[in-house]
């Protein structure tokens, strides 16, 4: 959305429809990590005039994989479902309307995928309502632990458990804090999760030498 050339910058001078979706991340987590989690999707990143090495902070701008048109009521409604969906925390005033986005000469990284589907945030669809009560079925896990349960299939568990270590490596977490967050999270999978033995042999042997790699 763009606003119109009259000079002015508010609800009633935007041109309706849009085919992105832009966040900004102020510090919540890491811009590697925040790579590590949109692994597979299409979207640039770049560093805005905050961002420094102990705080990183940066936009994402997501291609959706339609064009819509709502209004300044459902467009807040589809940006609240989307950052829902993401699995990190993102700063939600980029639900205004009419925001306007600054550029900045920072670190600009584009990262090639699949379009996020934006019909899936579309308030008062059928579409939207099913992914709510799937949600609403893991009230139990946070949108970290959610990501990478919804993204892992009866065979892959264990290479998602691993990643989700990963990313905790890359968080700066110690080994024993990794280790009881990936056990807490295992323990949520119900009949799916993984035996302490899997846990310790092959998931924890994989983070233990990222974690040496780290530091040292």
């Amino acid at each position: 959305m763009t606003a119109e050339a009259t000079g002015y910058r508010d609800s009633d001078h935007v041109v309706p429809g849009f085919n992105l979706a832009i966040v900004d991340v102020d510090g919540q987590v890491s811009l590697s990590s925040a790579n590590w989690l949109l692994e597979g999707y299409k979207y640039l990143t770049y560093t805005t005039k905050r961002h420094t090495d102990d705080a990183n902070r940066f936009r994402i701008i997501f291609p959706m994989s339609h064009k819509l048109y709502l209004n300044k009521e459902d467009y807040k409604d589809f940006m609240e479902n989307f950052y829902e969906w993401l699995p990190f925390k993102v700063d939600e005033q980029t639900a205004d309307y009419a925001r306007k986005w600054m550029t900045n000469p920072g670190i600009n990284t584009y990262h090639d995928g699949e379009m996020v589907d934006s019909t899936l945030f579309i308030p008062k669809t059928k579409k939207l309502e099913e992914r709510k009560q799937v949600i609403q079925g893991q009230h139990a896990l946070n949108n970290v632990e959610r990501w990478f349960l919804n993204k892992a299939e009866p065979g892959n568990r264990n290479n998602h458990i691993v990643r989700y270590g990963l990313m905790l490596v890359d968080s700066g977490l110690s080994a024993e804090d990794i280790q009881n967050r990936l056990t807490t999270f295992n323990s949520k999978l119900g009949s799916d999760k993984l035996t302490e033995l899997e846990i310790l042999s092959t998931v924890m042997k994989t983070v233990s030498k990222k974690l040496h790699e780290r530091d040292n």
